[in-house]
Formats: C-alpha cells, sequence, structure tokens
C-alpha cells in the first residue's frame, strides 16, 4: 500500500500569543483516515485533543469535524471547535468576506462567528448546538472534597451536572486559593463511575463577572485541561439557574489553566428571556504554533 500523506496544524486557543491556552493539532483533509487510526493519531498527539475535518454532509456547512481525546472520542468540544474555525480561516478556506461558519459535529451543526482585525483573525466564538441541561444528581460536598484533596469547608454547596452535548459536573469552591489547592484523587475518582459525568469542573469567583476555573478528565487521558469550552458552555447553565429572573445576555470572563503554565481567557455569553436560557456563546483568540505532515 503507499504511504498516505495529511497535512496539519498545531495552534494554542483561547490565548492570544503562542505557548499558553490550550494546544490543539488540528489534520485537515482527513477524509481516508479510519476511526481507529484518529484515534492512535490523538495518541500520538497526545493532546487533550485533536480534530479531523472531513467533506461537510451537507453543502451550506463548511466542514465535518471529528474530536478524539487521547481516550476517546467527542460529539462536541469547544476549544477544538474554536480552534479548528481558527485553522481554516487562517488557511483560506473560509472568504474573507463570510463572519459566520457552521461546522457539523456530533451534537449537530455548531455555528462559529470569525472577527478579524485587517488580515488576521482575531476571535472564533461558537454558539453551542444544545442549550445547557441539568443533569442527575451530584456527590455530595465532602465526597467531592476527598476527589479534590481539598477539606470541606473548601467546597460549598452548589455542586451540580449541567451539559451542552457533554457533561460536566460543576463544583463551586470558597475562594482562587482553594481552586489553586485542587489535586485530582485518582482513587477517589472511581467514585464518579455512578455518576452521570467523571468531569470536574471546579470553579471560583473573583468578582461578579469573572471566574477562575479547572477541569479535570482523568478517565479521558487528560488529568487536567488548560481550557475548555464545553465546560464553558455548560457552565452557563449552572449561572443561568442563579438568576431565574434574568432577562438580558450575561458576559463572564473565564481564566483557566494558570495552575499548569498555560494562562486561557475564555469568553463566555449566554441569553435569556422571561428565566429561560436561549443562546450560549464561548469564544476567544488563537494562534498557529506548528505546521506540518503526518505519513500513515
Amino acid at each position: 500500500m503507499s504511504e498516505r500523506k495529511y497535512r496539519y496544524f498545531t495552534c494554542d486557543v483561547f490565548t492570544p500569543t503562542q505557548f499558553g491556552g490550550n494546544q490543539l493539532a488540528v489534520v485537515v483533509d482527513a477524509d481516508g483516515i479510519r476511526p481507529d487510526e484518529m484515534q492512535s493519531i490523538a495518541r500520538e498527539f497526545n493532546y487533550s485533543e485533536t480534530t479531523f475535518v472531513l467533506p461537510p454532509h451537507s453543502a451550506r456547512h463548511t466542514a465535518r469535524v471529528r474530536i478524539f481525546t487521547p481516550g476517546g472520542e467527542l460529539p462536541f468540544a469547544g476549544h477544538p471547535t474554536v480552534g479548528t474555525a481558527f485553522v481554516l480561516a487562517t488557511m483560506g478556506r473560509v472568504a474573507p468576506t463570510q463572519s459566520d461558519i457552521v461546522l457539523e459535529e456530533g451534537v449537530g451543526p455548531v455555528t462559529v462567528r470569525i472577527d478579524r482585525l485587517g488580515s488576521r483573525i482575531d476571535r472564533c466564538t461558537l454558539t453551542a448546538a444544545q442549550l445547557p441541561a441539568q443533569g442527575a444528581a451530584a456527590p455530595q460536598r465532602d465526597v467531592l472534597a476527598r476527589m479534590l484533596s481539598l477539606p470541606p469547608v473548601d467546597v460549598i454547596d452548589g455542586a451540580e451536572i449541567w451539559s451542552c452535548g457533554v457533561p460536566f459536573l460543576v463544583v463551586p469552591l470558597r475562594s482562587v486559593d482553594a481552586l489553586a489547592r485542587c489535586k485530582p484523587n485518582l482513587d477517589e475518582w472511581k467514585t464518579l463511575a455512578r455518576f452521570e459525568s467523571s468531569k470536574i469542573y471546579a470553579v471560583a469567583p473573583v468578582d461578579d463577572a469573572t471566574w477562575r476555573v479547572r477541569m479535570f478528565a482523568p478517565d479521558l487521558g487528560v488529568l487536567e485541561d488548560a481550557a475548555t469550552g464545553s465546560a464553558a458552555a455548560a457552565f452557563a447553565g449552572w449561572l443561568a439557574k442563579r438568576r431565574p429572573d434574568g432577562d438580558d445576555t450575561t458576559r463572564v470572563t473565564l481564566h483557566q489553566g494558570h495552575e499548569m503554565g498555560r494562562p486561557s481567557e475564555l469568553a463566555l455569553a449566554f441569553d435569556q428571556r422571561a428565566g429561560q436560557t436561549t443562546a450560549v456563546r464561548v469564544g476567544g483568540s488563537s494562534v498557529l504554533v506548528t505546521e506540518g505532515t503526518l505519513y500513515l
């Protein structure tokens, strides 16, 4: 069999500078790569996610995108969606006059807005294909404290499971200091097997419009993630529940990855009408790091 070659890019997502944010590998024109090969490639890059760009099912859409972690495939993820849109726009696969594209993912069509400053891609912002939905009951506070290697006093009431296609266990903490002291207890993590999500999104407020967050998903081969757009979208549901009479747009800045030495900034916005969430958007900057050829 002849050697197959595929072009790929890596970029840092949710950061304007190289070597910050969350790393992403994007394999373009990936038609012909088998799913098992996609999984092997994701393990080879060993980033939290790798995406594979395929021809769309609908001619109205820009591309179909499959997303793999080192441990499995995801139906939706934020930084891969934002980063893939950024790579396609930077490559010229999106016309300079086009501001909105649609990527087909496992959750359905995901719209991404592309903002430019001259010839530069300034920001990409996804609109979640699914609105936040609350899941089943979460573990008790003392269990969560043990899982995060924290004293129970650092974990406050209100842990809930939320999803915009991928469920996350949102765990509110008392302070940014407590967040910085989190350390996953992998023995205790087995407790999550009977719950809806094994991915913990720990959050701590900085002020009314700013939160520090961390995401742990050891079951997916991601001990900690530097920036998690799908968790940010799910977090919108947690926040909106605490604004039951909301009738406007709420904008929140999320800082993630600082404890990993990869600071990230995510812009989260959600619309409410008569207390009901009607749209969730997550956006940020990205920067290219490498370009290469993959041989199969």
